[in-house]
């Protein structure tokens, strides 16, 4: 089934649209908000949907003892329609209660990051209090009437609660930025398990989301906790062209191939590089094995891409720096907090790079931050820096329906000419060829703050 957030181009390639879930900066969180949020609503929330997911695992037992027993003495077919009904309803337990696992571990984490940015706002309103400050409810910073005036005697400790002042901004800030990160990747998530519950069959796609979806719920505090070492899972591929190996191959599939096969050495010339002959001739090897993307290359063959990655970063480093500062202020000792800006969609086009569109297309992008904070001398501030490189995901696939036969689409490949998506897609179901995973990283650079 194809993807609600593609749309067609005139030649049959797919765009990604950016979902409405998914932003290209988390949404903005104000200081009322992180202090009128209650972290406890989440965590009594994951423990409901816990409960919810031990009841439909205990009637999982029960079906499949039903199953077990309807298997003897019992034919015809109405035991075929039967047995076929009760499986149904086993793999939508099956997913269900995996999708409920995810939610119960996503809405405690969620409660766990809210915590924390409400004791970064704690912190900020005991610093103002000690220090006859006040916050505003916008996060303005008001000062006591004798440090406006132009007293010589008072212009040191002025200076000095210029200092706090900027203290509790960086503790605010860190607090809404984060809060926003957290809520918007819960929302994110949620929104990609709400979707998974609707899934009827536990085929091996439905796995295959199912199983990113736990392991994003489980990741989740890492990726938005500062450890890192992670990437949360971006929305979920579309079907593509369905079990691999499940049909009989014509003798039209067979000419296709070598076509296709043929056409590989002509690719370079038309489309103006090698990416997109090295892809399809991947595709027609049949492997299914992962190929690594040169994301180096995507950066500076597609401008497009340079300039969203650069736009991205800028977005988040303001909120990441406030975090790490907010931490050092905590501990007094050098931080390393690792960022994610999460997944965004990108699409190469024929007019920014030829050979990029034809080889992956539309794609999705996430750059990884580590933001360090260490002292300086005595009194100075500390230094901040950046290092990052950005990680590339993508499946290369058609995403025409079967189902809906009249509007068929088509892609023109380069050295071969117009072949349908359809045709595209039977080379994997006979057996002929196969999908596969794409993805790289950058190579990782640095900024001084």
């Amino acid at each position: 089934m194809p993807s609600p957030y593609q749309q067609e181009q005139p030649d049959g390639r797919d765009t990604v649209v950016t979902p409405p879930h998914q932003r290209r900066f988390a949404t903005p969180v104000t200081l009322k908000q992180v202090r009128s949020c209650d972290p406890q609503a989440f965590h009594r929330a994951s423990e409901e949907w816990d409960k919810v997911g031990t009841a439909i695992s205990s009637a999982r037992f029960v079906a499949v003892d039903v199953l077990s027993t309807l298997q003897e003495g019992w034919s015809g077919e109405a035991a075929t329609l039967g047995r076929r009904a009760l499986k149904e309803l086993l793999d939508e337990m099956s997913i269900a209660e995996q999708e409920l696992e995810a939610a119960k571990l996503t809405l405690a984490t969620a409660a766990t990051g809210l915590t924390l940015a409400r004791r970064w706002v704690a912190e900020a309103d005991d610093l103002a209090r000690d220090n006859s400050l006040t916050i505003a409810e916008d996060g303005g910073i008001g000062y006591p009437s004798w440090a406006s005036g132009n007293d010589p005697d008072g212009a040191g400790e002025a200076r000095r609660l210029a200092g706090v002042a900027g203290d509790i901004r960086n503790l605010l800030k860190a607090a809404t930025t984060y809060a926003a990160t957290v809520s918007s990747t819960a929302a994110h998530e949620l929104d990609r398990i709400n979707s998974a519950v609707d899934y009827r069959v536990f085929d091996e796609w439905t796995r295959r989301v199912v199983g990113e979806d736990l392991a994003g719920a489980r990741d989740m505090a890492k990726a938005i906790g500062g450890e890192g070492g992670v990437l949360l899972p971006p929305d979920a591929y579309d079907r593509g062209s369905g079990d691999y190996g499940t049909e009989t191959p014509t003798d039209a599939d067979r000419r296709l191939k070598a076509m296709l096969g043929a056409g590989i050495a002509g690719m370079p010339f038309t489309a103006g590089g090698t990416n997109a002959s090295a892809n399809m001739a991947h595709y027609l090897s049949g492997s299914g094995e992962p190929l690594a993307l040169n994301v180096e290359d995507m950066l500076k063959e597609i401008p497009d891409f340079k300039e969203s990655v650069s736009t991205t970063l800028d977005g988040n480093l303001p909120g990441w720096e406030a975090e790490a500062l907010a931490e050092y202020r905590r501990t007094g000792k050098p931080v390393a907090l690792v960022q994610q800006t999460g997944w965004q969609p990108m699409s190469a086009t024929p007019y920014s790079s030829k050979d990029w569109f034809y080889a992956v297309g539309s794609f999705h992008y996430n750059t990884e931050a580590k933001v360090e904070v260490k002292p300086t001398s005595p009194g100075a501030p500390p230094e901040v820096t950046v290092t990052y490189k950005t990680h590339v995901r993508d499946r290369y696939n058609w995403d025409f329906d079967r189902n809906d036969p009249l509007h068929q689409k088509g892609t023109e490949v380069p050295g071969v000419g117009y072949v349908s998506d359809g045709d595209l897609q039977r080379l994997h179901r006979t057996g002929l060829a196969r999908e596969f995973d794409m993805g790289g990283a950058s190579d990782a650079r640095t900024r001084k703050l």
